[in-house]
């Protein structure tokens, strides 16, 4: 067995060139702005095995006191990437057991492996002691389809919607700067608020990102304005080779507007015009999984493994991380 690591953007993309499953979210310009943001360490590492290469392993940790966690992340599919004769030869295990001493020296409690949608890894592949396995919806609209076939298999009520704001003079364009920087990530915050959940970024984070993405040309930035030019919707999407993934989307609830189907439908018909799938990621909830069957995307299998290892050393640890913090706080107050 062996391990190397990738630390530099052009050695990590040669790999990742040779995998199979790669997304959006692979790509090094994406991973370090994330960890940047976040506060994390980013590596990445190859693995061999009896001369064979089996893939790549991107590894995002963050340190929570003397213990740490390994891509316990927002993001649906972190990885690892697979070879596509490991995927063949039934070697998974054999690629994840090659990390196993890069989490030991990280003293890593909290795993979370990750497979692109789509892949074939099964249960049985990821067999290995202390990892439990899910599985999780995602939703895709094939590149086969044409828009006439996409509006065709929307439901009736969501045509509707798109005719009703067309004709309110809501339209779609790109965004500006300065509405992905200063916009996007107080309405990222309050968008969670207004559902009685814990935001998945930090304002802090969530304006990070925004500004190291904001100018790059692997994302595309779209802007639903009202007649007037007010904003009422923003989406942002990764451009990967073969699909355009959409990673985030928000906007204030506007009476008999749906800025979210808009968006939804501008970024249909830039992907398939341009010859890439739309992945449109998974469904925290119903009412999401309930939109995106609406708008004719086809449903999908993806594969996570979870390892917290020991349980009651991770929680030890938490519960150590926040009493520092609390101690801290106390001291300099």
């Amino acid at each position: 067995m062996g391990i190397y690591e990738l630390d530099n953007e052009e050695a990590y993309q040669a790999e990742v060139s040779q995998c199979v499953g790669v997304t959006g979210y692979h790509e090094w310009f994406f991973l370090s702005a994330m960890a940047e943001a976040l506060n994390l360490k980013f590596s990445a590492f190859g693995v061999d095995f009896e001369g064979r290469r089996l893939g790549v392993v991107p590894m995002l940790f963050r340190r929570r006191g003397p213990v740490s966690t390994v891509n316990i992340l927002p993001i649906g599919c972190i990885g690892p990437l697979i070879r596509g004769e490991t995927l063949r030869g039934g070697l998974v295990r054999e690629l994840l057991a090659g990390v196993e001493p890069v989490l030991r020296d990280h003293r890593t409690i909290a795993t979370r492996w990750a497979f692109s949608p789509g892949l074939n890894v099964s249960s049985e592949h990821l067999a290995m002691p202390g990892f439990e396995v899910s599985e999780w919806e995602n939703y895709l609209i094939p590149a086969t389809k044409s828009v006439d076939d996409c509006l065709k298999a929307m439901s009736r009520r969501r045509r509707q919607s798109i005719r009703h704001n067309e004709r309110h003079g809501v339209s779609v364009e790109g965004s500006s700067t300065e509405e992905i920087t200063r916009w996007l990530p107080e309405q990222v915050t309050t968008a969670y608020k207004r559902q009685g959940l814990e935001p998945l970024y930090k304002p802090a984070e969530i304006r990070l990102m925004a500004e190291r993405l904001a100018t790059d040309p692997r994302m595309l930035w779209r802007t639903a304005k009202a007649p007037d030019g007010s904003v009422l919707g923003l989406i942002g999407c990764v451009i990967g080779n073969d699909r355009l993934w959409a990673w985030l989307m928000v906007g204030p609830p506007v009476p008999g507007i749906s800025a979210q189907t808009l968006c939804y439908w501008d970024t249909i018909k830039w992907s398939l015009s341009r010859g890439l799938a739309y992945d449109m990621g998974g469904v925290p909830n119903e009412g999401i999984r309930k939109l995106k069957i609406s708008l004719g995307a086809d449903p999908e299998t993806a594969v996570t493994a979870l390892r917290v290892r020991p349980k009651v050393a991770y929680k030890a640890g938490i519960a150590l991380y926040r009493g520092v913090n609390r101690l801290a706080k106390r001291r300099n107050g």
